[in-house]
């Protein structure tokens, strides 16, 4: 069986890397100069490792552990609460965080409601002070106003465990050696602009005008780079359907390299959708000497005015972490906003989204898949998430064509 592959990120990646282990010819087309997608990881000035992209793996993310144990990856803890994290100067107990979403749960009416809404219900004017808003709030990285509360309080009191961790010189590693097992299978710099389905196959067309005809079609793309594809005979209504009440939130990371270590901490900002931390160095006991952001929608976006430079967040991240000395002049912004094969950051799910209608995504429309984080329920917006979308869309190809 002959598959095409649009996107060499997480998902179509470990699709692709799952057919050729068992004897499909397969193909990834990749518009970028490199592979990984949001996942992009980067060495500063000052020789620490930091990611533009996704970074936690979760203690609960299996499927992402164990394709770092089949490929060899080692694993560093961060060191670091991403669920508790430090506001204001005190990190609020597993207890209260627990009762805070006990009481928010129990205001969520059966036809949902927003996240905002919610927390408001529960504890009233102050909700958006709260450290556990906060923190869904920029995870989120959308509207808190439209994301869906019975959906992301759920995400949320699932993490029991903060035990977050990531790959050992670069999250990025996961790709790389995808793709390198692939070899030359993996065509960069070629955007795909159109995918046809016909009675007996499927074909893409690239940019540059060449057509590849497949046996079947797996797209692996971004979620908001779905329209800008040409499709023939049109983008299934099956899965346009299963995208109603799914979003593209806005992500920014900011990271700087500092004059000195500290102990590992994760800072939330008091009054905004950004948080700062410095992780466990995985060769010692004390922090790397560098400091990472993340900015979750557009109002954090445009508070830390992310489209004109670091000049702003830097000075709002010197505020916030005054016990780091940052080398502010190699700060390192990361606008997935501005990014034209992105255009923003992951996925969230909208208030009253239907729990079901991701079910559709992942079924088959004649010889074309659909594969990404934004396809994976539960764990859509996450690293496990779209390498579970790409081994869900290799065992869906494998089942459909027998034996290799």
């Amino acid at each position: 069986m002959r598959v095409a592959v649009v996107g060499a990120g997480l998902s179509g990646l470990s699709c692709a890397w799952m057919l050729s282990q068992t004897g499909h010819d397969v193909v990834v087309l990749e518009a970028r100069d490199r592979v990984g997608g949001r996942t992009w990881s980067t060495t500063l000035p000052n020789g620490v490792v930091v990611e533009r992209g996704g970074e936690w793996i979760d203690a609960d993310q299996h499927t992402i552990r164990r394709v770092c144990a089949v490929l060899g990856l080692p694993l560093a803890p961060h060191g670091v609460r991403f669920h508790r994290r430090r506001v204001g100067g005190a990190v609020p107990t597993l207890a209260q965080l627990e009762e805070t979403l006990t009481r928010v749960s129990a205001e969520i009416p059966p036809e949902d409601c927003s996240l905002a809404d919610a927390f408001e219900r529960a504890l009233g004017d102050e909700y958006a002070a709260n450290p556990a808003f906060l923190r869904i709030a920029t995870s989120t990285a959308g509207d808190p106003s439209r994301a869906s509360a019975r959906f992301h309080v759920a995400r949320a009191e699932a993490a029991r465990i903060d035990g977050a961790a990531r790959v050992v010189g670069g999250n990025q590693r996961i790709c790389t050696l995808m793709a390198g097992a692939l070899g030359d299978r993996v065509r960069l710099r070629t955007p795909v602009v159109a995918v046809s389905a016909t009675d007996d196959g499927a074909a893409v067309t690239t940019a540059s005008g060449e057509e590849l005809v497949a046996d079947k079609v797996v797209v692996a793309v971004p979620l908001a780079l779905l329209d800008e594809i040409e499709w023939e005979p049109g983008f299934p209504d099956l899965w346009r359907a299963g995208l109603r009440g799914v979003l593209t939130g806005s992500a920014s990371k900011l990271s700087v390299p500092t004059t000195s270590t500290g102990r590992p901490d994760g800072v939330q900002h008091p009054h905004a959708a950004w948080w700062a931390w410095n992780s466990l160095d995985p060769a010692g006991d004390d922090g790397v000497a560098a400091v990472s952001c993340f900015a979750g929608g557009d109002d954090a976006r445009n508070g830390l005015a992310v489209g004109a430079g670091p000049h702003t967040w830097t000075r709002a991240l010197a505020e916030l972490r005054p016990e780091l000395e940052l080398r502010t002049h190699d700060a390192l912004l990361t606008d997935w906003h501005e990014d034209p094969w992105c255009r923003g950051g992951y996925s969230y799910v909208m208030t009253g989204r239907h729990p079901a209608a991701n079910d559709t995504l992942g079924q088959p429309v004649g010889p074309l898949l659909l594969a990404g984080e934004y396809t994976a329920g539960p764990a859509s917006g996450t690293m496990d998430g779209a390498l579970a979308s790409g081994f869900r869309t290799f065992h869906l190809l494998a089942a459909g064509d027998g034996p290799p």
